[in-house]
């Protein structure tokens, strides 16, 4: 018979395809003067500890979130008349550097009446009651709400577009 092997294993000599294991003892044994398992003096033992448990968990402050309110657009001007609107939009709408195409935005469905080259700028106007607009009867007074739609198209056949649908709100307030 052999000597165990590191894990503990004892070569049989008569069949040397299946190995016999030794029972696991916490204590080395000596085998002709070799130890298979080897316990460190209580001087090299490792310094390595288990992490300690928190004393108390850390409290966080709740995230405060805020609401945030519409900001009027730099790039769209309205102005309300007794029963028209009259919006301008600017081309560059999205603030990139690329003008929008006329065919891509409609205010209501409705297309741009008009078009300012020098400046880039889309002019839109209606009636009222026309161009999909909705009505809002209050204590106060009277809104009339429009949606300015900016849907761009795709390039040739490919299904990249490169930038996303945009929808801004238009509103006439009249106050009794």
């Amino acid at each position: 018979m052999r000597p165990p092997s590191y894990w503990g294993t004892v070569m049989q000599t008569k069949s040397p395809v299946n190995p016999v294991k030794e029972p696991f003892s916490l204590f080395a044994k000596p085998v002709n003067g070799f130890h298979s398992k080897r316990i460190l003096p209580a001087a090299d033992q490792p310094e390595w500890m288990f992490p300690e448990v928190p004393m108390a968990p850390v409290n966080k402050q709740p995230v405060q979130l805020k609401v945030l309110e519409p900001v009027p657009s730099s790039r769209v001007a309205v102005r309300c008349g007794e029963s028209k609107i009259h919006v301008e939009v600017k081309q560059d709408l999205l603030g990139i550097g690329k003008l929008i195409d006329p065919e891509e935005i409609t205010l209501g469905g409705c297309p741009a009446a008009g078009i300012d080259h020098f400046p880039h700028v889309l002019i839109f106007e209606s009636e009222l009651h026309h161009c999909g607009s909705t009505l809002e009867v209050s204590q106060d007074g009277v809104i009339y709400a429009f949606k300015l739609l900016y849907h761009p198209k795709m390039w040739g056949m490919s299904p990249i577009i490169r930038s996303q649908r945009t929808e801004i709100d238009v509103e006439c307030r009249y106050t009794y």
